[in-house]
């Protein structure tokens, strides 16, 4: 005999996905990771993409491509802030890490930007969460 549990304790589904680039936002100001504005642009535009390449593939190549990440960034990580020879590397080492990174929990908020995959509370992208003053709100200001 199968039971059905009380309301309110039966598991939620899982959100849907934001789509194949997840959502990739500036990150409010107040956070202690900002980066350049033009590092900021860089991954906001960046990192989508690494989201959409990492979607399909299984998880030991995610961990693979991650592992790889973080070697980069660990021994060229100061090419990607002030140019070398592995610079373009380093940066896109950085990007798919974020991208890595976004798959987590609530995301990412590092270097000024916020990724995440799933919609989640307190998400810096998130309309509903962070609604925008009416016209007549900011002439009040």
């Amino acid at each position: 005999m199968t039971t059905t549990p009380p309301a309110g304790l039966a598991e939620k589904p899982a959100p849907e996905p934001h789509g194949p680039f997840g959502r990739v936002v500036t990150a409010p100001r107040s956070s202690a990771t900002s980066a350049s504005p033009k590092w900021v642009t860089w991954l906001l535009f960046m990192v989508p993409l690494c989201i959409a390449e990492l979607r399909d593939l299984p998880e030991p190549e995610i961990k693979r491509v991650s592992e790889r990440a973080a070697d980069l960034i660990a021994s060229h990580g100061d090419d990607a802030q002030y140019g070398g020879h592995h610079q373009r590397s380093a940066r896109t080492a950085i990007a798919k890490g974020l991208a890595v990174l976004a798959h987590a929990e609530g995301g990412v908020t590092a270097l000024g930007i916020h990724a995440c995959i799933h919609p989640h509370d307190g998400c810096p992208g998130d309309p509903t969460a962070h609604p925008r003053p009416s016209k007549c709100e900011e002439r009040d200001v």
